[in-house]
């Protein structure tokens, strides 16, 4: 009796140790297949997957920027040893997009913007600062803007004009700025600009296409536009093509620029600010670029080596709708030409 009593207890101390010792005990089971499904799905890169168990069955939510990245979380996780079910809730997330583009004729604005009066503004922004272009839209309002939108594009239209063809485009918070662009000192201008931006915390990546010119070229170029651009604003007061005193100084040191490069032919090009309409912008450029032209043929630069061209007010730097932005706007700028 005694053996057989022994025999009995020592079956149920053994039930007893494999029921809640040997095996390892739901709870467990849950959180060590939790940690190791997150853990494989974030050394994959797929930190947008949440992961919730229950048991050995897993369930992944969260948002991803395409269907494929979806499918590969979910095989992921299926192939953990222990890993019974996969139910694949994640979703593909629109990312918020604003694209502002130009051609020769037209300023497009498409995607996403915050609001009705975004929606309203930006168009009539560009057609202030693109009064050459005819602005077409295609906007729609979505709430969930990144912080700061509004003001970041705001200063990003503005540089459109700073592209012969191309466009502005925020994804999310990351800015790319692609396109045609006219000179290295645009393109410098461009991205310092930008740069002061960067407290907003978003990301800036550049896809610029520069004129296609020889190494002298380029050099000439650069340093024309480097002498006039120190303080370009003193060569001519608003509304007047008398180029000042010193503008007759900086002139000057552009003139002696030809001596480097006698092969090479420039656009003299005048931009004035917004003040006025079209037409008397386009004149008061052209008088601009014409007295350049004639003081600096006066200095002994050839003729047939210089054109006036008139921006009026098509390339603004700056925002037309302040005083220190009218006067950056009003200025000479040199583009080289080759055969």
């Amino acid at each position: 009796m005694n053996k057989w009593l022994t025999l009995v207890v020592g079956l149920l101390l053994f039930w007893a140790w494999f029921q809640y010792g040997a095996r390892p005990r739901a709870p467990e089971i849950q959180a060590d297949i939790q940690a190791r499904s997150a853990a494989a799905l974030t050394q994959a890169g797929h930190d947008e997957a949440i992961v919730a168990t229950d048991g050995r069955d897993v369930t992944l939510t969260g948002q991803a920027p395409d269907q494929e990245t979806i499918d590969n979380a979910g095989r992921i996780v299926r192939d953990i040893n222990g890993v019974r079910v996969v139910h694949n809730n994640m979703s593909v997330y629109a990312p918020y997009l604003t694209r502002f583009c130009k051609d020769e004729s037209s300023i497009h604005l498409a995607g996403d913007v915050p609001d009705d009066d975004a929606m309203a503004a930006f168009p009539e922004r560009a057609r202030d600062l693109f009064r050459y272009w005819t602005v077409t839209e295609d906007l729609t309002v979505r709430a969930d803007s990144a912080d700061g939108f509004r003001h970041f594009m705001d200063e990003a239209l503005i540089e459109l004009g700073q592209l012969d063809a191309g466009c502005i485009e925020l994804t999310d918070q990351s800015l790319l700025v692609r396109g045609k662009i006219r000179s290295e000192r645009a393109e410098a201008d461009l991205k310092d600009r930008l740069a002061s931006l960067s407290r907003m915390h978003f990301d800036i990546r550049y896809e610029l296409e520069l004129p296609v010119l020889s190494a002298e070229a380029r050099a000439c170029l650069r340093e024309a536009n480097r002498r006039i651009s120190r303080d370009e604003s003193v060569l001519f007061s608003f509304d007047s093509d008398v180029i000042h005193e010193v503008g007759r100084q900086l002139l000057d040191e552009v003139a002696e620029v030809g001596d480097l490069c006698p092969d090479v032919a420039f656009l003299v090009l005048g931009h004035t600010d917004s003040v006025g309409d079209k037409d008397y912008n386009v004149a008061l450029g052209e008088r601009r670029a014409e007295a350049v032209v004639a003081y600096l043929v006066e200095q002994g630069v050839a003729a047939d080596r210089l054109t006036a061209v008139s921006m009026g007010f098509s390339q603004p730097v700056a925002d037309n709708s302040t005083e220190a932005g009218r006067s950056a706007n009003r200025r000479i700028e040199f583009r080289a030409m080759e055969e």
